[in-house]
């Protein structure tokens, strides 16, 4: 029956024909490539792009120059003035790892340069979705109950919130006395009419009153108008405005960012918080509600590597688990032990206007290969066409049109691979799918030496979601999928997040019986492929009410408003671990504020440690469970042990000890003091060690540091003798 169809569009199975030189092409690289080039001449001139080119792959346009975010892989041959004679913008720098906005001719010559390991362009995020502060005990926390200290409700605390949707008027996000924005700036990325933030070469920052409110809200980009950031921001760092509906950590200084939705463009915004949190010598913590199921889930994407480097003292990131709890959008096979072949059905969401179809996206382990290949079959299961086997080994690569029997049914395959990752040495294809017929899409896979996992999501025609699909039995043979490693990226694989799942809040029924408190079926599941046990901890998440922006026209069902200088403003209720993940953010936030300099690792085993237990989450050991983590998050028990954490202040000694002038300091820092000190170390504020040196004061008392080499930013000097060990905190500007 295949020799009846007619081929719409020239198929092609090749190993792309780009010169990629030194640097290896992510799979999304390899789409966007294919995608480009038929808008650059061979003399590098660039036509004029779709608009759907645009969206997809986050381009933005700059004195008549199209850019592309990049996110790079470097070794110790890499010379960044190199990038110059392509004007390659860089803006974050963490070493091994930088990223770019690169002039779309130019990509192919970026990743010639010498030094150049991997490039990764086009990966993408999107966002995950009245009695959760008494739940969490965050309301004794507030009051400085239960033996505190005093109160904490994040005063001196960053919140960042990574997001979209933000209404920067909502009163929920004035101080208590409604007179003064806590947001103090925003980071529109998507807007291109700047100015952008020093040392970026995008985006709108306002910085603030006066400017945000003018602002009034962020652009309507590729999610249409949207209230998702002001929702979490409010449960957050939300005051309430007057309403019960108070976030976690209602004084802390507020931070948002709409983010582009790429890689580049997070860890830039990592960046941002980072050097800003410096200047001002505050500690932040950063939510993100968002998620993607490219990656390999182990830890290892570009994404989770940046948060590996910026989390460290007085530096901490909460994220959503995911919203694929019940469903059936995974498969993991071991080929080592079972060498028949697989089989799956891809099962698609109904094909609407704005949706393309499924994405596959397959990672297997490392240093192995495996191969696919589809088929279609009919109500009997008879087969009515089929592909050949694709081998990760061959890097195959696959754009093919397909009319198929019935009047306008069409069969799309787009395809893209790479054997061996830089990343983590494993092979990785995405297969993108079309299928406007009522034929069922077959998947089989085969391999000698590979565990592979597989995630069937939705693809929409200019983005990835995170929405999974089920992968289904109904074929002979056929496995069925299942909702284990349904955690996204980065926020719920990242060894340095702190990963939340959702439950929905306790309350007193009207029959005076303690009712819910179970886990949300939407919440996803763990482990990570790489086998650590996931979320870490979950809070309430399901039917939560808070701020919902004002300048959206469809917010969901409004269930009150306040008014504020003569404008009402809504709040609405949603579920999701979008919304569990802000109530932890501001729960850490407390725990910055009783300990500021407290460590992203500390924090999160605090939050284990303390957390609770009930009859719905049963007793749980100490390696946890891959619904609940270790258990509902306890806000009032984190901030007791937060506070009997040793902060880097309880080290610093008396002024007419020792001095540290400058400070802040740009040349040259200048140490004196009684005590017999026979070596420094300098750490930056993520515990790196930057600098160690031997001191002998035995003939002085003073001693002068170079720190030109040092970024901006906050660092501590450590002070070390036989006696005792100080240190003390200085910034280099």
């Amino acid at each position: 029956m295949i020799k009846h169809f007619l081929t719409l569009a020239f198929i092609f199975i090749f190993t792309l024909q780009y010169a990629f030189g030194n640097a290896q092409a992510s799979v999304c690289t390899k789409f966007y490539m294919e995608a480009i080039a038929p808008y650059i001449s061979e003399n590098g001139e660039v036509g004029d792009i779709s608009p759907e080119i645009i969206e997809e792959y986050n381009l933005f346009r700059k004195d008549n120059i199209y850019f592309v975010g990049a996110l790079a892989l470097v070794n110790d041959d890499f010379k960044r003035a190199d990038l110059r004679q392509y004007n390659v913008h860089l803006s974050a720098d963490l070493g091994h790892m930088i990223s770019l906005r690169i002039p779309i001719q130019h990509l192919k010559n970026v990743m010639q340069l010498p030094g150049m390991r991997y490039i990764e362009t086009g990966e993408t995020v999107s966002p995950e979705m009245e009695f959760s502060i008494p739940d969490t005990r965050t309301d004794s926390v507030h009051a400085g109950l239960g033996g505190l200290e005093m109160p904490y409700k994040g005063d001196g605390v960053i919140v960042v919130i990574i997001d979209w949707g933000f209404d920067y008027t909502h009163p929920v996000f004035y101080d208590e006395n409604m007179e003064n924005l806590r947001l103090t700036r925003a980071w529109d990325q998507n807007k291109m009419s700047g100015p952008p933030p020093d040392g970026y070469n995008f985006g709108t920052e306002y910085v603030g009153m006066a400017e945000l409110l003018a602002a009034e809200q962020d652009t309507l980009y590729v999610f249409g108008p949207g209230s998702h950031g002001t929702h979490v921001g409010g449960i957050a760092g939300g005051n309430g405005a007057g309403s019960e509906h108070v976030g976690t950590a209602p004084e802390a200084e507020l931070i948002f960012i709409s983010l582009r939705r790429d890689a580049p463009s997070l860890v830039d915004a990592y960046n941002y918080v980072t050097d800003y949190a410096a200047s001002v010598g505050k500690p932040y913590v950063v939510n993100m509600s968002f998620g993607s199921h490219l990656g390999p889930h182990d830890g290892t994407s570009l994404k989770n590597q940046g948060i590996d480097y910026y989390a460290g003292a007085g530096q901490v990131f909460v994220g959503s688990a995911g919203n694929n709890g019940n469903n059936n959008f995974h498969l993991k096979h071991d080929f080592t032990e079972d060498g028949d072949t697989l089989k799956t059905v891809v099962t698609f969401t109904p094909i609407m206007s704005e949706s393309f179809g499924q994405t596959l996206s397959m990672w297997g382990s490392e240093f192995s290969s495996f191969a696919v290949a589809l088929k279609l079959v009919d109500n009997n299961n008879i087969p009515v066409y089929e592909t050949a086997f694709f081998n990760s080994a061959d890097e195959p690569a696959l754009n093919d049109t397909i009319l198929l029997p019935n009047a306008g049914d069409t069969l799309i395959l787009r395809m893209q691979s790479v054997s061996q990752s830089a990343l983590n040495d494993k092979p990785n294809i995405r297969f993108e799918v079309r299928n406007t017929s009522n034929l069922k899409t077959v998947l089989y896979m085969v391999s000698d030496d590979a565990t592979v996992h597989i995630w069937n999501n939705v693809r929409m025609n200019n983005r990835y979601t995170n929405w999974g699909r089920t992968l289904s039995s109904n074929y002979p043979g056929a496995v069925q999928g299942n909702p284990d490693y349904g955690l996204g990226e980065p926020a719920g694989v990242g060894k340095n997040v702190i990963t939340v799942g959702s439950y929905k809040a306790e309350r007193i029924l009207p029959n005076g019986n303690l009712g819910f408190g179970n886990i949300s079926n939407f919440s996803s599941k763990g482990p990570t492929v790489d086998g650590r046990t996931k979320p870490d901890i979950t809070a309430p998440g399901q039917d939560v009410t808070s701020s919902v922006n004002s300048f959206d026209p469809s917010p969901g069902i409004i269930d009150f408003t306040v008014e504020f200088e003569g404008k009402n403003f809504p709040f609405s209720t949603y579920s999701g671990t979008s919304m569990s993940g802000p109530a932890v953010t501001g729960i850490v936030a407390l725990m910055l504020q009783a300990s500021p300099l407290i460590s992203a690792t500390r924090v999160k085993e605090i939050l284990k440690e303390t957390a609770r237990l009930d009859n719905r989450t049963g007793e749980i050991g100490p390696e946890g469970t891959l619904n609940w983590g270790w258990g509902k998050i306890n806000a009032l028990a984190a901030v007791l042990v937060a506070e009997t954490v040793v902060s880097i202040n309880d080290f610093s000694i008396a002024p007419e000890s020792t001095k540290i002038y400058p400070n802040p300091a740009s040349q040259i820092l200048f140490v004196e003091t009684t005590i017999p000190v026979e070596s420094y170390r300098i750490f930056d504020l993520n515990g790196r060690l930057i600098l160690e040196k031997h001191a002998d004061f035995s003939m002085q008392n003073s001693l002068q540091i170079p720190i030109e080499h040092l970024k901006k930013g906050s660092y501590l000097i450590q002070l070390n003798s036989s006696e005792k060990t100080i240190i003390d905190q200085f910034i280099v500007m």
